[in-house]
């Protein structure tokens, strides 16, 4: 015993035990870590309405599970599916937070479904959309178009009143496509590469919402697509052929807003001392955008015109515009659509009306 009393290693053995024992008595919650100081953002899901006229009865439920399990992969976002008949849906219903009568049906107003988002707690919300499901016979392949719309709860919401912004402003939008993978000879059902599609069209999406530039999606896309060969080409001269076709016997209107075209977005109007500016964000989208439209109208929306200075249109790489043809008191409108490669135009969307000042 004494030779231990006076080894040399006692007092640092103690310092050590003393100092392991005070680790294990100091509650967790006293040491954070990075990790737990960071508070993820919690996205609200809304289910995927399923508008491809597939005949598939359970393609949107599909959809909105492999929109889920994708998003809940992407870092710093937690993600919940809405349902009416969660306690906290009921709970906030009870407590008159959210009106019973918008749980009768699908939630396709952004105001309400930002609405519900706060009373759920969530700090964004987001809605989706199949647009589309086509199938190839040869090589068999399901197509689907997934379009969705995301809207920040607190950036659309009057801290002072709680009311909603009239005109709610989207944080984030998609528009991709997802196919399933190439099989040589397959002779099966449609329902599991229809499973395959959606879940890559998810996989894309969840991509643009963590910030993944649509245009590394498109070329990636492009290069998946040249990779598979001479089928591909005949694939494009085939649906050229049809398109042109079409066009020259048709009666459908060449300018009618394309379902599987997203418009420009984040739209905002600037006053300048001798101009009007419009600017706008590149819509969140796989396809490839030709060029934007510009229309004006003078008479509060009953005649529009291409705008001045731009002969109809700005270049693809274009995100701003600037009208120096105005007067002082006159009210102006404006719209904009962005006009695809490979589709139609997408809908016009309307920036904030303005009078120039004098």
């Amino acid at each position: 015993m004494t030779a231990i009393r006076s080894s040399k290693l006692v007092g640092p053995v103690s310092i050590v035990l003393a100092a392991l024992m005070l680790v294990v008595a100091v509650p967790t919650s006293v040491l954070p870590t990075a990790e737990a100081q960071v508070q993820d953002r919690l996205l609200l899901l809304f289910p995927v309405l399923d508008g491809s006229d597939s005949g598939y009865e359970d393609v949107g439920s599909r959809a909105t599970d492999y929109l889920q399990i994708a998003l809940s992969e992407v870092a710093g976002m937690r993600v919940a599916e809405f349902s009416r008949t969660s306690p906290m849906v009921l709970r906030a219903v009870e407590e008159g937070q959210i009106r019973s009568v918008d749980l009768e049906g699908d939630v396709t107003d952004p105001a309400t479904a930002i609405q519900m988002g706060y009373a759920l707690g969530a700090d964004e919300v987001c809605m989706a959309t199949v647009v589309s499901v086509d199938t190839s016979a040869d090589p068999l392949g399901v197509t689907v178009l997934l379009n969705g719309t995301c809207y920040g709860v607190q950036e659309n919401l009057d801290p002072a009143t709680l009311q909603i912004a009239e005109r709610p402003k989207p944080s984030n939008t998609f528009g991709v496509t997802g196919t399933s993978r190439e099989r040589e000879g397959y002779e099966g059902s449609l329902p599991p590469l229809l499973r395959e599609a959606l879940r890559d069209a998810a996989r894309k999406a969840a991509e643009v919402l963590a910030g993944k530039p649509a245009e590394e999606m498109a070329a990636e896309e492009g290069e998946r697509r040249e990779s598979k060969g001479w089928r591909w080409a005949l694939a494009v001269l085939l649906v050229a052929g049809l398109v042109i076709a079409a066009n020259s016997g048709g009666d459908d209107d060449p300018n009618a807003p394309s379902p599987t075209a997203m418009a420009p977005r984040n739209l905002e109007r600037q006053i300048e001392p001798a101009a009007i500016r419009l600017l706008w964000d590149a819509p969140n989208s796989t396809l490839t955008v030709l060029r934007y439209d510009i229309q004006r109208s003078t008479d509060n929306g009953a005649t529009w015109n291409p705008a001045p200075g731009s002969q109809g249109s700005v270049e693809a790489d274009d995100t701003s515009f600037a009208d120096f043809d105005v007067q002082e008191g006159v009210s102006y409108r404006y719209q904009i659509r962005a006009q695809y490669t490979t589709t139609g135009p997408s809908a016009w969307a309307e920036f904030v009306s303005a009078v120039f000042p004098g």
